[in-house]
């Protein structure tokens, strides 16, 4: 969320969050415009927790983490209360400790290319749709999605 301005739908958030724990995941997507590129990256990124067996599984069980971060960050004023009742995710105007912006920039700085994809292609993928993120990802259900 460092990286964009705009408001975003926690289901991307969420598959975005997955990609940045389980890089080599990434290789499981269907191929999009501009990816090929960032392919070598990830072939050459070791997953740092664990094999992933059961990908949609692990999503799944993700999912409770991953809401109790984003409202620890809403309870701290960072992200907008209003904007997650709507199923989405907006940074306020709250200004990070010097300390916060130094570790999020020292843990992208570990991976250029991995932080661009995810905040670059990836995140300005239409999360719904044919071919959007969900399709593409199949991490969640997209079938009955209203565009």
């Amino acid at each position: 969320m460092e990286k964009t301005e705009d408001v975003i739908e926690i289901d991307k958030l969420r598959i975005l969050d997955f990609y940045l724990a389980f890089p080599s995941e990434l290789m499981e997507i269907r191929s999009f415009r501009g990816f090929k590129k960032y392919k070598k990256y990830i072939k050459a990124e070791k997953n740092k927790y664990e094999r992933v067996i059961d990908r949609k599984r692990l999503f799944f069980k993700m999912e409770h983490i991953q809401l109790s971060a984003i409202k620890a960050l809403i309870s701290y004023g960072i992200f907008d209360a209003e904007e997650f009742k709507k199923g989405n995710i907006k940074k306020t105007y709250e200004k990070l400790s010097d300390d916060l912006l130094s570790r999020i920039q020292s843990a992208n700085e570990e991976n250029p290319n991995l932080i661009t994809l995810i905040t670059g292609p990836l995140a300005s993928m239409n999360l719904f749709g044919h071919l959007g993120l969900k399709e593409r990802t199949n991490l969640i259900e997209f079938k009955y999605d209203s565009i």
